[in-house]
């Protein structure tokens, strides 16, 4: 299918028209517009499907249902234009970069780094510190962090209204399962993560989580020892597996490259930092 280019503050409206056609509360809306991929993924959309959701006043699971098909059916449609997909967190141009607050023409806060949480990393009582962390950057524009639509459902399964509470609040990737590449992937993904076969329902849950991230290519943050056990071999089908820690210390690597790129900017341009400069290297209190 051919996908119409329209800018990033276009396709920002045409989320959020999309969204509202469909809303059940009629207030909920994306509060930023998409980011631009290094390279478009394997359907060919050339944006980021990680976006901030904010719930109107009655928003509910249904509005998290709704937000993620009325992101699916975007991007089947429109791409950004090429001016829009420069180099990344750079701008085009004399364009005001992404993310830049008003009359900062240097780059974006966003890192460019996309995780996918698990199910066990849903952290419903905020007591798992590396992920207090990432919900931090995330909130604060800094990182992407989904969750998918099995451990969507995992999460709000069982009665635990903490954890379901907090799975409403995650945007969460489709996974296409008819597709026609679907179960031969899932099938090596079982092989490798159980090679003496799929016993409970736990384990084909697990293949179907890390076939949805390897599809998406975020990177997977995980506590399952399965998976943590079989990263190596996940590495060559092309998905990136870690903990929330080890997360967290390639989130603060690319912070502390991001904010010398940016110092080395400012240098050179005459413009002032961006005020985002040193508060993302920063630990949360306890």
């Amino acid at each position: 299918m051919t996908r119409q280019t329209v800018h990033r503050d276009q396709l920002h409206q045409i989320l959020n028209a999309e969204l509202h056609e469909q809303d059940p509360c009629g207030e909920c809306r994306f509060t930023q517009g998409p980011v631009p991929l290094r390279a478009p993924d394997d359907s060919g959309c050339n944006w980021s499907r990680d976006l901030i959701l904010r719930y109107g006043r009655h928003g509910n699971d249904l509005c998290a249902q709704v937000a993620s098909w009325a992101i699916t059916q975007v991007t089947t449609r429109f791409n950004l234009t090429s001016d829009d997909c420069g180099t990344p967190g750079k701008g085009a141009g004399d364009k005001q970069a992404f993310g830049c607050e008003a009359g900062e023409k240097m780059r974006s806060r966003e890192t460019y780094l996309y995780f996918q949480i698990d199910t066990n990393r849903i952290n419903s009582r905020g007591t798992l510190a590396p992920m207090n962390r990432l919900e931090r950057w995330r909130r604060d524009g800094v990182i992407g962090l989904v969750m998918s639509d099995i451990a969507h459902a995992e999460a709000k399964a069982g009665g635990n209204a903490w954890r379901s509470r907090k799975a409403v609040g995650y945007i969460y990737s489709v996974s296409f399962e008819q597709e026609p590449k679907a179960q031969e992937m899932q099938a090596q993904i079982a092989e490798i993560l159980f090679p003496q076969g799929c016993c409970t329902q736990g384990d084909v849950n697990d293949v179907r989580i890390v076939y949805n991230a390897l599809l998406y290519q975020y990177i997977l943050v995980t506590a399952d020892g399965a998976i943590l056990r079989s990263r190596e071999a996940l590495v060559r089908l092309g998905l990136r597996v870690m903990t929330d820690g080890e997360a967290v210390v390639l989130v603060e690597q690319a912070i502390r490259e991001r904010d010398a790129e940016a110092r080395a900017d400012a240098v050179a341009t005459g413009e002032s930092l961006p005020s985002w400069i040193g508060k993302d290297d920063v630990r949360d209190q306890a």
